[in-house]
């Protein structure tokens, strides 16, 4: 075999070797299934092909597992890659469940782990570490379902907040069963409804303002650190009849102006800059997040709704806008989620 063959497979060995396998974990069983798809299918198609040989891992609604389109069980599915690029929404995917199964077949996945995951999930636990951190957030009532409920719901809408109220599902993402509720009347409905998605409902203090989100990544050189940076804040305003920021303003085309940046002063940009990368820390967040935010009319206090640790990265998903502008492509973004988790 002459010196130049052998150097070429040299070669190509150094290549093969040099391709990160990941496998894109996709679907699930909760209400954001195909939300979850889409940021699964956008991963897959901007995968620098050079860097990654990636193949994707469906779970069903019911629960089956696909690779490659193929039914596989659990542990076949999730095995075999260096990393799994974890997309999955809500339940399961984002509150440490399948973070857990990872940890224990030791399989390196994208995000956050599995208590930072459970905290940022339940937005209540997460409000009261918001808290204990000097972060301001809105008055929150946790009611669960089967308890006699209503006599806490009249005293916190009568005694400790005023009307209207939001009312939210404790533990679900992407806005799906949030409603704002004027009257008594469209409280219990709105909790009855909250309650066919979970356990615990949340009665929130309705906070009159302006909807900003800032997004947060792990080593990003904004200034060559190297360090925990945040992204451009976005200004969020809904229209087509959209009281708020909900699941047909999030993820359909024109239903939602969404400004980047946002039209802040610079030190109203830092403030929310600081408090989102605070709040992915004290939750012990990990590789991405983005924090919903409000800032109130009048007096300028900003207050932290939520931290999502699996921002979705559809096309129409605010944390890739918001990298494009400070200069990332997706695919450079999904380098950054990637490098995070391998570390």
């Amino acid at each position: 075999m002459s010196f130049f063959v052998v150097l070429c497979r040299q070669d190509m060995k150094k290549d093969i070797k040099s391709t990160i396998k990941v496998g894109v974990l996709m679907g699930g069983p909760s209400s954001e299934h195909e939300v979850s798809l889409n940021t699964g299918k956008n991963v897959l198609e901007n995968l620098d092909k050079t860097k990654y040989e990636s193949v994707s891992i469906k779970i069903s609604k019911t629960g089956r597992w696909f690779l490659k389109g193929k039914p596989v069980n659990q542990s076949e599915a999730l095995r075999g890659h260096d990393v799994v690029f974890n997309a999955l929404h809500g339940t399961f995917g984002e509150d440490g469940k399948v973070q857990g199964i990872l940890e224990h077949l030791g399989v390196r996945y994208t995000g956050s782990g599995i208590a930072g995951s459970a905290i940022a999930m339940d937005k209540f636990h997460s409000r009261e570490i918001f808290k204990l951190a000097g972060l301001n957030t809105p008055k929150t009532l946790k009611i669960k379902k089967g308890e006699n409920y209503m006599a806490r719901v009249n005293f916190f809408v009568n005694k400790i907040v005023k009307l209207p109220v939001v009312i939210k599902p404790c533990s679900n993402g992407s806005s799906v069963g949030v409603r704002i509720a004027s009257d008594i009347n469209e409280i219990n409905v709105a909790v009855v409804d909250a309650f066919k998605l979970d356990r615990h409902v949340l009665v929130e203090e309705f906070i009159k303002g302006r909807e900003l989100t800032c997004g947060v990544l792990d080593d990003f050189p904004l200034s060559g650190t190297g360090q925990t940076g945040a992204l451009p804040v976005t200004e969020i305003i809904p229209v087509k009849n959209h009281g708020f920021f909900d699941y047909d303003a999030k993820y359909k085309p024109g239903h939602s102006n969404e400004i980047t940046p946002a039209p802040l002063d610079s030190s109203m940009t830092q403030k929310v800059q600081d408090i989102a990368i605070k709040a992915h820390q004290v939750l012990g967040c990990r590789g991405y997040s983005r924090t919903d935010m409000i800032l109130k009319n009048g007096n300028g206090t900003i207050y932290v709704l939520e931290t999502n640790t699996l921002p979705g990265l559809t096309d129409t998903s605010l944390l890739p806008q918001s990298a494009r502008i400070a200069g990332l492509t997706f695919s450079e973004l999904l380098d950054k989620i990637i490098s995070s988790s391998l570390v």
